[in-house]
């Protein structure tokens, strides 16, 4: 009563008379403003009236009574109820300026708490890092003991606890599929709205449940967790204002959430753009240059991936006395796991390779080392395995359902070398056959490619097709084999579209 108290003395002297203000507390009187004359102790009245004063309660402000002592002859009741008017309107100034201090310090606190939340979570860190401090911040302003942060987990459907305060068995993952239907967390999980009620496992007394949401534009708000605060300090249930306090965090933890959702997929990505870099390196590691034939063949070969990795594959080795062995191959899909099944072909290509095996062997030792990996991913692949051999003049070859296969001999048109199998994967068991063909060496060409060729797309979804690249190849026959492989694949840009499959070609002279 600071501001009454400095006003009574000047409003003492205008009135002409002595002002005091009381208290009353427990029948007991306390002088709370106004000064005795001279040396005069406080006269605490004998009662509510006195002989010389008049004593009036101050309307507004229980247990407040203005004294009034007014010198003899004067007009008491007038001075007395002019003074309480004044009086009145000073008390009740002061009170409502405290309320309004009072006010703006909880909201101070309100928006300092929202301040340091958004502070917290706008720095890249894992929620679970910050949802304990947030939990602290937000019980010690609205006055809760227990709190739970919970994020939705799809997978399991349930809501499972990143942070709890003031009890252990908020940890419990709360089921908001078909179990926990009287749990006020998954009430407002499912609903989206603020909830209130019991959850007797978790803290005896009222729950408050706030569903954390984050909106995307355009789209409807999606529920990523929820909020819930208990055992209020002051007992009863929690104002509405502390409720949307609550609820303004839980609006920036929504936000939160979603960007570390964002973040971390974002961090899956980049991890699986690093691994299929290294895949993609590996399985280019895995298939030899042509350098490796040099002074026993001339050949040019290039693969190109629809993704970073794929299910084409090729090899070829030197077998002694001038012989060279090829191969080609494209499992049926691209990707990753087609990828794993060609690197599998070429490892087991590599063992068994040599001077001694002939295509047919080599073809069942592929399939019988594949077997149990192309059933269980229920996959399949075409594979052509042949041996050129200058001193025989001929080539011996075997081709399990591969139907780009080719000589192109020095006149003529190309001819295809047919399959004597099935695909590998197709068939589980049966005998592989091989053929010969005559070879003119210097003057023939061994052409091999992938569908991924002849299927290309263009912008108006016609297909490139087998015909262009055979036309291209007996065209150009004379040219050297990497002057064939671009111009092949140079026709094909020019055609327009994009890659929708793996696409290789090798061209081999010997």
């Amino acid at each position: 009563m600071s501001q009454v108290g400095g006003a009574l003395a000047p409003l003492s002297a205008l009135a002409g008379a002595t002002l005091r203000l009381w208290r009353l507390d427990d029948e007991r009187w306390h002088l709370v403003a106004g000064q005795p004359a001279g040396k005069e102790a406080p006269r605490a009245p004998r009662g509510r009236e006195g002989d010389a004063a008049s004593w009036l309660a101050v309307p507004g402000s229980a247990g407040i009574f203005l004294e009034v002592v007014a010198p003899s002859g004067a007009r008491r009741d007038e001075i007395a109820r002019n003074a309480l008017a004044v009086v009145q309107g000073l008390l009740e100034a002061e009170q409502a300026t405290g309320a309004l201090s009072r006010e703006l310090a909880t909201r101070y606190e309100e928006i300092d708490l929202l301040y340091s939340i958004g502070e917290l979570l706008g720095h890249a860190q894992p929620i679970g890092e910050v949802a304990t401090v947030i939990l602290r911040e937000v019980c010690a302003v609205v006055g809760a003991r227990r709190a739970a942060l919970r994020v939705h987990d799809a997978s399991r459907e349930v809501l499972h606890a990143v942070a709890t305060l003031g009890t252990a068995p908020g940890t419990v993952p709360v089921d908001v599929s078909t179990g926990d239907q009287d749990a006020v967390v998954a009430r407002a999980f499912r609903s989206g709205r603020i909830e209130t009620g019991h959850q007797r496992e978790w803290v005896p007394g009222e729950v408050v449940a706030v569903p954390i949401s984050h909106a995307v534009s355009g789209e409807p708000p999606r529920v990523v967790g929820t909020l819930a605060l208990a055992d209020r300090s002051g007992g009863g249930a929690f104002t509405r204002d502390e409720t949307k306090l609550i609820a303004a965090v839980a609006t920036q933890i929504g936000a939160a959430l979603e960007n570390a959702r964002l973040m971390s997929l974002d961090a899956d990505r980049q991890r699986l753009e690093q691994e299929m870099r290294l895949a993609h390196d590996l399985q280019v590691r895995l298939m030899p240059t042509p350098s490796v034939l040099r002074g026993d063949a001339d050949v040019a070969v290039r693969s190109e991936a629809a993704a970073s990795v794929g299910g084409d594959f090729y090899t070829f080795a030197r077998l002694g006395r001038g012989r060279v062995g090829t191969m080609l191959g494209d499992v049926a899909s691209h990707g990753l796991s087609a990828a794993l099944i060609a690197a599998e072909v070429l490892a087991a290509a590599g063992i068994h390779a040599n001077s001694t095996t002939p295509p047919d062997e080599m073809l069942t030792l592929l399939r019988d080392s594949l077997a149990a990996e192309l059933e269980k991913t229920e996959m399949y692949l075409t594979i052509f395995y042949g041996i050129l051999d200058p001193t025989a003049g001929r080539l011996t070859y075997a081709n399990a359902g591969h139907p780009h296969a080719f000589r192109v001999p020095r006149m003529g048109s190309a001819e295809r070398l047919d399959p004597t199998a099935p695909p590998l994967g197709l068939v589980e068991a049966g005998r592989f056959t091989r053929r010969m063909v005559p070879w003119h060496f210097s003057e023939d060409l061994l052409v091999l490619f992938t569908d991924g060729l002849q299927d290309h797309p263009n912008d108006a979804g016609e297909r490139f097709g087998e015909a262009r690249i055979l036309a291209r190849l007996e065209q150009d026959r004379r040219s050297t084999p990497q002057e064939l492989t671009d111009r092949v694949f140079q026709d094909i840009a020019e055609f327009g579209g994009s890659a929708a499959d793996d696409r290789t070609l090798l061209v081999l002279r010997m």
